[in-house]
């Protein structure tokens, strides 16, 4: 009767071993089943500017031109902005974001419209158009800036088993916690298609003091280190870089 006694509780061990690994396999599958609700595409272009060639080549350049580009934007739904590095006095590169709703098309011609005036006598470029897929997370803007956003890009991938179905929990921890400091700012994700399960965070901030209010108010507090340990345990991040966004069109 003991031996019966042993083997029936063994047996509903196993199956219960059985169920809960049935079940972490199923919140897996489940989890990849989770599809980003993306709502347009956004391409972002490295340039280096050329030898003895500035940023008020850059201006003028575009300043010649803005009219047509305006004119093609417009007709093409494009919204066109440039990423310059924050804090750096000599800048010698930067990035061209286009936004669109996928039309790889209309980039393509904003693309071909500046090459066929001369921009790589201005700058050096790689135009590749991957048509990243993107979605705001949070675009809450309490306060608007017209000459230029606070930016951070981090280029990111997928830890192994990870994607972004189990990311969007991290994700809306995040937003809920900033909620609570009242800091303007808003994010964008885009899911890279340069690379196999990679992705782009970029974090706007509409306040000059961003990193001081964080500082003082979020990083370091029990929430902010759960996050931040859920972030690393998501996805890791290979490079970060902050810039000065600036509208162009």
């Amino acid at each position: 009767m003991y031996m019966i006694k042993v083997l029936y509780t063994l047996i509903i061990l196993i199956l219960i071993s059985a169920c809960g690994m049935r079940d972490s396999e199923n919140e897996i599958k489940l989890s990849t089943l989770i599809q980003a609700d993306f709502a347009y595409t956004q391409d972002l272009f490295n340039c280096n500017l050329n030898q003895n060639q500035s940023l008020i080549s850059l201006e003028t350049f575009f300043s010649k031109n803005i009219k047509k580009y305006m004119s093609l934007a417009e007709q093409e739904n494009l919204k066109v902005s440039i990423f310059f590095p924050e804090n750096n006095s000599n800048i010698t590169n930067f990035i061209i974001s286009i936004i669109s709703d996928k039309n790889h098309e209309g980039v393509k011609k904003f693309v071909d419209k500046i090459n066929n005036d001369n921009f790589k006598n201005v700058a050096f470029c790689q135009f590749p158009i991957y048509q990243n897929r993107g979605l705001n997370f949070k675009d809450e803007l309490t306060v608007s800036s017209d000459l230029y956003l606070n930016a951070e890009i981090l280029r990111c991938k997928f830890n192994e088993g990870y994607n972004f179905g189990t990311f969007e929990i991290a994700i809306n921890k995040f937003i809920n916690s900033l909620r609570l400091i009242e800091i303007p700012y808003s994010i964008s994700y885009l899911e890279d298609n340069s690379e196999d399960n990679s992705f782009i965070w970029i974090n706007y901030f509409y306040k000059e003091d961003y990193q001081k209010i964080l500082l003082d108010n979020w990083i370091g507090n029990s929430d902010s280190l759960e996050i931040q340990n859920e972030f690393s345990e998501n996805a890791t991040c290979i490079d970060s870089k902050k810039y000065k966004s600036y509208k162009l069109i």
